[in-house]
């Protein structure tokens, strides 16, 4: 009895191996670049993406770091591009790369899914095999002039320290002239007219999506029209804001006295902007939904493979597809829904215990 038993082992075992790789060889081989995989942001994207390529199978991801350099990330694009791969997904480190990188990939016949930095419209109009995935950056920014509009509606005793009946706002961008900094920029404002909102515009500068750039923007400010006279900070991205609070910390400043309080509010619910809402330093954050965002893109390359329409059904989230678009709605955090982003965030970091500065 234990020969039959070992025999069938065995034959189980050899044609358990005779098909494995039948099975693999059935697999999309997709090529992601990241624009870096230091970034914070990107960090926890990657992770995401990572776990929902096990979750939905049918495609292998290769990650390829871009290590945030234009000719880095061609580099690893021609690699790819010789390996073989099926299609890639491209989040390239700004958009003019985005047109050698498409162009590129069009002269080899592949496929690319953008995400995470939007190609110029002449790039999208250019090259027929190019999708882009991500969030509208105007939708982000009426999120965070919304969140300042309540904080001002809702604590004028407060808000309105030089009791002027105006709200001053300073303004963090980031880089010069990127889509994302454009829309959410001109978005604050439309949103600010929109409310009914008197308001003025002190200082509106970039600090490059950098926190140490953005601390020393909101410490000349401080130092140009003293704390007391910047009623709120609306910022192109998290790690900016986070800059600005700690600016403001500095002067003794969203420590808990709500008449020392300056609201700012930034953009992507990075981990450290959480944790500053749930201390009470940092008024408010957006989620920039790389769940939603990694299923999007895996289901996308998955779609344009094998030939499949895009609608929001065979890209399996909630979207709205706009011919070679794919927008997946940001989420606005607060107090309903920050425990619950903060614990996906930490466990991203692997830390449950992680307290900002």
């Amino acid at each position: 009895m234990k020969r039959k038993f070992y025999a069938l082992v065995a034959t189980a075992t050899a044609i358990t191996s005779m098909m494995a790789p039948a099975a693999m060889a059935d697999d999309i081989n997709a090529t992601v670049i990241w624009r870096a995989f230091d970034d914070q942001f990107q960090s926890g994207f990657r992770i995401i993406m990572g776990q929902e390529e096990e979750e939905l199978g049918g495609i292998k991801l290769d990650m390829q770091d871009g290590e945030n350099s234009a000719s880095v990330a061609i580099n690893k694009l021609d690699t790819s591009l010789t390996k073989g791969t099926d299609i890639l997904a491209i989040c390239a480190p700004d958009r003019e790369t985005c047109e050698s990188m498409a162009q590129k990939a069009d002269a080899e016949g592949k496929p690319a899914v953008f995400f995470n930095m939007q190609p110029l419209d002449d790039t999208m109009e250019k090259y027929d095999n190019i999708t882009y995935v991500g969030a509208e950056a105007s939708q982000s920014g009426e999120m965070c002039a919304q969140a300042l509009i309540n904080y001002w509606n809702e604590n004028k005793d407060v808000a309105d320290k030089n009791g002027d009946g105006k709200l001053q706002i300073c303004i963090l961008q980031g880089e010069v002239g990127q889509q994302d900094v454009v829309l959410r920029t001109q978005a604050y404002e439309d949103t600010l007219k929109k409310a009914g909102i008197d308001y003025e515009i002190l200082a509106c500068d970039t600090a490059n999506w950098d926190q140490s750039q953005a601390l020393d923007k909101m410490n000349t400010w401080i130092t140009a029209y003293g704390i007391d006279g910047i009623e709120g900070v609306l910022s192109n991205n998290d790690s900016m804001a986070m800059g600005a609070l700690q600016a403001v910390l500095n002067n003794g400043y969203n420590a808990g006295d709500p008449a020392k309080f300056v609201p700012i509010v930034g953009i992507d619910a990075n981990i450290d902007a959480l944790e500053a809402m749930k201390k009470g330093q940092l008024l408010g954050t957006v989620l920039n939904d790389r769940k939603s965002q990694s299923i999007a893109i895996i289901n996308t390359m998955k779609a344009v493979v094998e030939g499949k329409e895009l609608t929001p059904e065979t890209v399996g989230v909630d979207c709205t597809v706009d011919g070679k678009f794919v927008w997946v709605p940001y989420v606005i955090v607060d107090d309903s829904n920050l425990d619950d982003v903060l614990a996906q965030s930490q466990s991203l970091s692997g830390d449950t215990e992680t307290e900002a500065e």
